[in-house]
């Protein structure tokens, strides 16, 4: 006598969220704070680059170091550590990723073997124009919600900021 094959089991239900997780946060004063908000911008600014860059292997920071060594050639990691900011330490782990995957040279130089200058290769000039193009439509996107005028008044008010806090 032969038995009857259970069907596939089927998933339970998702229960409907709770009314209070779909209502909006209460923020108070927060909402009302500068730094609150410039740093919700750069979230979502940085979570659409990381999607829009993630296909060609790079994230925001490492487009911001390849950039930087583009119009920097020959720097040291030491002076690139210094203008962002960066432990030694967590730059040397970005700049190992970079020139692991051929984006990026280190050439000791012939009068201080202790410098070694950083430099684009052509695999990294070729990834670095192609996320320029990807950053440039997200700066477009940007510039669309923005008036006439707002976005130079936008870098400067943002560059006073930086500035008065130690950039």
């Amino acid at each position: 006598m032969g038995h009857a094959r259970n069907p596939t089991p089927r998933r339970p239900a998702r229960a409907a969220p709770h009314p209070a997780a779909a209502a909006p946060l209460e923020l108070g004063k927060l909402a009302g704070y500068l730094g609150y908000q410039i740093r919700q911008a750069q979230s979502a600014i940085f979570r659409d680059l990381a999607r829009a860059t993630r296909p060609l292997g790079v994230t925001p920071g490492e487009f911001s170091l390849l950039a930087t060594l583009q119009h920097n050639p020959g720097l040291s990691s030491l002076r690139l550590a210094q203008a962002y900011r960066l432990d030694k330490t967590s730059l040397s782990l970005a700049l190992k990723r970079l020139a692991g995957r051929g984006l990026i040279a280190s050439n000791r130089n012939a009068g201080d073997r202790r410098y070694h200058a950083l430099a684009l290769t052509a695999a990294g000039r070729d990834v670095l124009r192609r996320a320029t193009r990807r950053i440039e439509a997200q700066e477009r996107a940007m510039d669309a919600l923005l008036g006439p005028g707002e976005r130079p008044l936008l870098l400067d008010r943002l560059g006073r900021i930086a500035a008065a806090f130690g950039r």
